[in-house]
């Protein structure tokens, strides 16, 4: 049986995404002087806790732990490229130490206050320190070992190195006072050694005052977290491995800021994060409003919903073409293939027509973008204030199980709706492959309110409600919206996005979803899971007591922007 094996980064990583959940809240006191202030500049990113021990052993004896492993999420990451070059630098660093930096290694040198900083991504140059309970650093495993390495100074300690070539691995370690210091480069081990002897001079050239980080720092609260990550996005998002394996490929999104943060705060019955964003230009901040308009609308403790402040005319129409309009799979793009290019040359102009420069090519308008014309400039003279998108799975289970679909707009005078009847007609008629086919709308009362739905080979229906138009996928979605509305408390939510995420409720639909797409079958010995039957089945299996996640972000009076992420959990 192969035996389970997870590499040292990758585990470290781990931990900060998944363990601070289970991790038992801390109120001990910090240490003397912030960590990083023992850590020369030029970090990438930094994970710091004021008790990593503890942290880690919430983790390591979790039962989401244990189904982590045993899952086929793990199987599909353990025949990764990644898995693989991670493995791989785990093998050097053995070779390199005398030891493997395994679970085990890693519970026998986690200490109370510590700091992981990374300072390159592709070679995994990184500094950890730690301080652990009197005594205990002496007894470490690679002290035992400190034989097999070179004996080096900085001011008065003493630290040990060791480098392998063919790849070129160094290991450097040392232990001064109740402190640990492990590295994989000679220098920042010698740095932080002569920091910690002399923190006087600890005024310009540490991480505690890198620009980036003291900026981040001084917009966090100032009670740390269980886990506080902090990364200077300015130079993350320029490394080529960020980019290949950032698995959300939102490069252009990211450059927006220059720093981010985030602390790790755990209950018994939730985890909260907290964001700070530190943006390239507070001018560009996103602009808030009561979005409790929307909101509103969704149902309990059901579905997937995103409300936004401000939205544009382009982000209402993908809403509306994705949630309502298209309703069908999205053409893939690989941004990995370059396009086809296009060598013809374009005619331009006519020898009859004398007004048009020929030098000026028009270009031919998309059959798509003319149907969408009479919607377009409906919401553009709208002045929009607030858009919901919203989705959640039928749980009945059946051969086609449909995925239901809603949107919400909130404008700034009543909509009209003869003129929205028109301009959805407009957009529809398109898609219909049967020609002369025309589609009708009927109005249907209840309640004191009027919804109007669309009869024949299209599923679309609408409701207004004083200056907000909510528009479903079908009428029964569309009446558990309206609902909603009218038992909702209505109280103010400030912001300029809010989403949430029901997994209780749409976890078993989802299953039985993906089962059905992937016509899932036991794999055979060797081969990749399905992704979405098994794979990503297997991780909601993990976390099968996450009740529901929730996301705010809204701007700040500092200039930062500040997201809060708050997990729920039932256990």
């Amino acid at each position: 049986m192969r035996s389970l094996r997870i590499p040292l980064i990758s585990f470290l990583l781990l931990i900060l995404c998944g363990g601070a959940v289970y991790a038992a809240l801390q109120s001990s006191a910090p240490g003397p002087a912030p960590l990083a202030s023992y850590a020369p500049p030029g970090a990438l990113l930094a994970i710091e806790s004021p008790d990593f021990a503890s942290v880690l052993a919430a983790w390591t004896h979790s039962s989401e732990r244990k189904r982590w492993l045993a899952g086929d999420n793990y199987a599909g990451f353990s025949r990764s490229r990644l898995f693989d070059r991670l493995s791989q630098a785990q093998d050097e660093f053995a070779t390199t130490a005398g030891l493997p930096p395994d679970s085990n290694f890693l519970q026998q040198i986690a200490g109370r206050q510590s700091l992981l900083a990374w300072y390159d991504i592709g070679n995994l140059e990184f500094l950890y320190i730690t301080r652990l309970p009197p005594g205990d650093a002496a007894k470490t495993p690679l002290l035992q070992l400190r034989d097999r390495f070179e004996q080096r100074k900085a001011g008065d300690a003493t630290f040990f190195v060791r480098t392998q070539q063919e790849p070129a691995r160094t290991v450097a370690f040392a232990v001064q006072g109740d402190y640990l210091l492990l590295a994989t480069r000679e220098d920042l081990l010698a740095g932080a050694l002569e920091l910690l002897q002399h923190p006087a001079a600890a005024t310009s050239r540490t991480l505690l005052n890198d620009t980036w980080y003291a900026t981040t720092i001084a917009a966090a609260s100032k009670t740390p977290g269980d886990l506080r990550m902090t990364l200077n996005l300015a130079k993350i998002v320029r490394s080529p491995y960020f980019r290949s394996y950032w698995i959300q490929q939102n490069v252009s999104e990211t450059k927006q800021y220059i720093a981010a943060l985030s602390d790790l705060y755990r209950s018994p019955d939730a985890l909260r994060e907290e964001r700070v964003l530190i943006p390239a230009d507070p001018d560009t901040q996103p602009q808030t409003s009561d979005l409790s308009s929307v909101l509103d609308l969704v149902p309990p403790g059901l579905g997937v919903y995103r409300a936004q402040s401000a939205p544009t005319t382009a982000d209402i129409l993908t809403q509306f073409e994705d949630k309502l309009l298209s309703r069908r799979p999205t053409e893939h793009s690989d941004t990995h293939i370059a396009p086809q290019a296009d060598l013809s040359t374009p005619e331009s102009g006519t020898s009859t027509n004398l007004e048009q420069r020929i030098d000026e090519p028009t270009l031919p308008a998309q059959p798509r973008e003319q149907a969408l014309t009479a919607l377009r400039t409906l919401f553009s003279s709208a002045t929009p204030t607030s858009l919901l998108s919203f989705s959640t799975v039928d749980p009945a289970p059946s051969t086609f199980t449909p995925i239901h679909t809603a949107v919400a707009l909130t404008a700034a005078a009543p909509w009209s709706p003869t003129t929205l009847q028109q301009a959805l007609t407009a957009a529809l008629l398109p898609r219909l492959s049967s020609p002369g086919t025309s589609l009708q709308w009927t109005q249907r009362d209840e309640g004191g309110s009027s919804s109007y739905s669309l009869e024949g080979p299209q599923s679309l229906t609408f409701a207004l409600i004083g200056n907000t138009c909510v528009l479903a996928s079908d009428y029964p979605t569309l009446h558990q919206l309206l609902s909603a509305q009218r038992t909702a408390t209505h109280s103010p939510r400030i912001a300029s996005t809010i989403a949430g995420f029901s997994h209780r409720a749409e976890r078993p639909p989802f299953l039985h979803l993906t089962a059905t797409l992937d016509h899932s079958a036991s794999p055979s010995a060797g081969t990749t899971p399905a992704f979405f039957s098994r794979n990503l089945a297997s991780l909601s299996q993990t976390f099968v007591d996450l009740d529901s996640e929730s996301f705010t972000q809204a701007p700040a009076k500092d200039g930062a922007t500040r997201q809060t992420v708050l997990y729920q959990w039932k256990r």
